[in-house]
């Protein structure tokens, strides 16, 4: 499994404008514990970022190998997979959001995830390079995380379950939003914990530490100084 952990943004808490995001991931098993793997950095423009949904938004995001945790210079970082968020005018069944992702070195396609539409509870479809779909993600809608705002939300826990398709069954693995620390609770920022499926390849690993991110978007990104998410989009 790997955490993801945002950036808690002060800053937008004292000016209300909306702040490129970052997060770090870090692997974590009970032999090594925490090791961080990987720094994402958003890219986008400062009107969509202030006057569009997070969910709706487009930017592009370069994920980061951290080779060495001490090293602070970005020169010292390359650029692993480069993940490109179109801009979708989202209603119902048509321009539904996805995230794209790509390897940096030669532009070879990693995989993607979509979002389909539903009525209530948001799913999830993840792709390999080949374009099969190899898991589904599903939620249950009344989660307090999902359908609270404000410190309630906060402090919830919410489950993504990952099926291998559509048909459900037993969850193989999971995307779980954590209780945020005092950080996270006085900003917009997040915490995911991802558990992998036991079979998942590594490039499917990585679209679904995308999807962890594409959920921060997609529900619980919020407008700085705002307690109301505003990217929900079933």
């Amino acid at each position: 499994s790997v955490l993801i952990r945002q950036q808690p943004q002060f800053f937008e808490q004292i000016s209300g404008c909306e702040s490129p995001s970052r997060y770090f991931v870090f692997s974590q098993s009970p032999q090594t514990g925490f090791k961080m793997l990987f720094k994402c950095k958003e890219q986008s423009e400062c009107c969509q970022r202030n006057c569009c949904s997070a969910s709706m938004r487009e930017f592009v995001m370069d994920i980061k190998h951290i080779a060495n945790a001490g090293a602070l210079n970005e020169n010292f970082q390359n650029s692993f997979v480069h993940v490109n968020k179109p801009f979708k005018c989202t209603c119902c069944c048509l321009e539904r959001p996805e995230m794209i992702a790509n390897y940096s070195a030669n532009g070879e396609l990693v995989g993607k995830v979509k979002q389909p539409f539903s009525c209530c509870d948001p799913i999830f479809t993840i792709y390999d390079n080949a374009g099969t779909m190899r898991y589904y993600i599903y939620a249950d809608c009344c989660q307090c995380g999902l359908c609270c705002s404000g410190p309630c939300a906060k402090m919830s826990e919410v489950t993504f379950n990952i099926y291998r398709d559509a048909n459900m069954g037993q969850p193989i693995g999971s995307i779980v939003k954590k209780i945020a620390n005092f950080s996270e609770l006085i900003t917009s920022a997040d915490s995911y914990q991802v558990n992998f499926p036991a079979d998942a390849r590594p490039n499917e690993k990585l679209v679904l530490i995308i999807t962890g991110l594409m959920i921060d978007y997609q529900f619980f990104e919020e407008r700085a100084g705002n307690d109301d998410n505003t990217g929900r989009t079933y």
